[in-house]
């Protein structure tokens, strides 16, 4: 039977997911930042499994048909349902909109359930939910910037701080301690397979909770469970890893390349009136500092997040005896992390600086690209702050200054929220996208994953590249597999450049007329494109496909089947735990 309780907790869960969606139900959509280049993922992602690729390595779409590595270096888990809904005939835009949704119940829901396991109250798990599901950044991450991959690592923050409050929790259980190091493996796994700058600035807060809490990392029952929670994030994610690594370490591809403006992103914060405003743009660029902070989109916490910091220092003055342990180690690491990050995410830190210092903190700051990137961490700790000066205030105070207080910071969000609503809806941009025809595949992205030297502009898929004295007949392409006839009248080897652009994993199957089919790698030609030469005087029959080297599909499995048991035993966990309860 559900109780009553119930029933106002899941009604309140809908409202949040309808609120946080309001832009979706609108027939067009809003040209976030990198809209267009992740529409083309998508889209690319389900012409892979339309080709027969699984997984999909080589998205055949981009570049006029050239193909772009981007499944390699971006993890793409969560976006194959909606890549599967537009092998259905779903359009790409409506694709797109049902991610967001589903993106929002995954957000609402994990943070819901970690703060609600962390306090061990279901009305905080709703009201952390709410703070953090409706927070003005996570917002712009979802349209203004059309940021996928950010906004769903962002699902997972909160899980990473429940499995570390857990971890360090002070009894020490072995059931507590299990549990953590399974959360936090998994959430670990699940945020670099979204989003690569997220884990790596996930893994720096990580970081400093294990300098912070060194005396209780330093036991031995939780050093095993933190190298079990690595385990389980390597093993979950080797089918990601293993390629990226691969090609990452061959350094064929612009990702690889440092360029010396990247190294300067301190003009790139945020200023202090960014940092906690009421009302702010919904529109809008990320600027250097010298134009002012009047053009950019919010890049701060707002004013309803930040409140928890003069908030929760008031009540240590005036309170400070009366905080129970828990209750302090959690708000007091909370408003650490919070001022932190929200440092860090400022103009005012010196990243300039410290890149120069050596090659190691020169790699990390390049990588974060943006210093507001930090105030994703400061939201879900300032979230975390909030619920435990709710809790605190519901204990001291009474139930009823509780409720009054976390309604005021609810309605200081809300209206936050809908400035940022009608702003956008009003300012944004609108498109119409049904299908990559709606879109250029020659996209504009940094081209990071392109092999280096390669004018993706020259790359024009309208002939082959041939010598007069080869002909090609019965030519057919499906995604990134090309077959064709040839006949080489010349008395010397030919090279013949296809419509692909090289990566490593290109193999042509050759059938020589009246001889066995042979297998050699192909080669990058001019321009980076796929090359194979032909023998002199010579006839037969040429398929060029993309073939996965061995180690690769060894990690896949390995991926499958830890997924699978972590599955079963969590399947086994719940029986166990129904019948104890009968």
């Amino acid at each position: 039977m559900i109780k009553r309780k119930d029933n106002i907790i899941y009604i309140s869960y809908i409202i949040i997911i309808l609120i946080s969606s309001i832009p979706i139900f609108c027939p067009f959509l809003i040209r976030g930042h990198d809209i267009y280049f992740h529409l083309m993922r998508i889209e690319g992602l389900a012409e892979g499994l339309k080709s027969g690729q699984f997984p999909v390595k080589i998205q055949p779409v981009w570049y006029g048909g050239f193909g772009y590595a981007v499944s390699v270096f971006y993890g793409d888990l969560f976006i194959y349902p909606v890549a599967i809904l537009r092998l259905f005939g779903v359009s790409l835009q409506n694709s797109y909109k049902c991610y967001l949704v589903l993106c929002n119940i995954m957000t609402i829901l994990i943070s819901g359930y970690s703060f609600k396991g962390i306090f061990r109250n279901s009305y905080i798990g709703v009201f952390g939910s709410a703070l953090y599901s409706l927070s003005v950044y996570r917002l712009v991450n979802l349209y203004t910037r059309g940021a996928l991959g950010e906004y769903t690592g962002m699902a997972f923050l909160p899980l990473i701080v429940y499995a570390c409050v857990l971890l360090l929790d002070k009894e020490g259980k072995k059931e507590t301690l299990k549990k953590g190091s399974t959360l936090l493996g998994a959430g670990m796994a699940f945020i670099l397979q979204s989003h690569i700058l997220t884990a790596e600035l996930t893994c720096l807060m990580l970081c400093g909770v294990a300098l912070l809490y060194i005396r209780r990392l330093l036991r031995l029952e939780v050093i095993i469970n933190v190298l079990r929670a690595v385990a389980i994030a390597l093993s979950l994610s080797l089918w990601f890893i293993v390629p990226l690594a691969d090609y990452m370490l061959s350094g064929r591809c612009n990702i690889s390349i440092t360029r010396d403006d990247e190294l300067m992103i301190q003009g790139l914060g945020i200023f202090i009136s960014q940092i906690f405003p009421l009302f702010d743009n919904a529109v809008g660029e990320s600027f250097d500092m010298s134009f002012g902070p009047q053009g950019d989109f919010a890049q701060g916490v707002g004013m309803g997040l930040f409140l928890a910091l003069p908030v929760f220092f008031a009540l240590m003055i005036g309170y400070k005896r009366r905080f129970k342990a828990f209750e302090n180690k959690i708000a007091v690491t909370a408003a650490l992390f919070s001022i932190l990050a929200i440092t860090l995410s400022t103009l005012y830190f010196p990243w300039n600086f410290l890149s120069r210092l050596n090659g190691i903190f020169r790699y990390i700051i390049v990588k974060i690209q943006f210093p507001w990137r930090f105030t994703g961490i400061a939201a879900v700790c300032l979230t975390l702050l909030w619920c435990a000066v709710i809790m605190f205030i519901c204990r001291i105070l009474g139930n009823n200054k509780g409720i009054i207080l976390s309604a005021a910071v609810m309605c200081i969000v809300l209206v936050s929220a809908w400035h940022y609503y009608v702003d956008l809806l009003e300012r944004g941009q609108r498109i119409v996208v049904k299908s990559s025809a709606d879109m250029d595949s020659y996209v504009k992205s940094g081209e990071e994953y392109v092999p280096i030297g390669t004018d993706v502009n020259a790359l024009r898929a309208d002939a082959l590249a041939l010598n007069k004295d080869v002909e090609i007949t019965d030519y057919s392409r499906q995604g990134t597999e090309i077959e064709f006839h040839y006949r080489n009248i010349s008395d010397e080897d030919e090279l013949i450049e296809l419509p692909l652009l090289y990566y490593t994993g290109y193999c042509a199957a050759y059938r020589e007329e009246g001889k066995p089919e042979y297998i050699l790698k192909a080669e990058p030609g001019r321009n980076n494109v796929v090359s194979i030469v032909v023998k002199a005087d010579t006839a037969g029959d040429v398929m060029l496909y993309f073939r996965e080297p061995i180690l690769w599909r060894a990690a896949e499995i390995i991926s499958l089947l830890s997924f699978v048991a972590m599955l079963a035993k969590y399947i086994k966990h719940q029986k166990k735990q129904r019948g104890a309860g009968q």
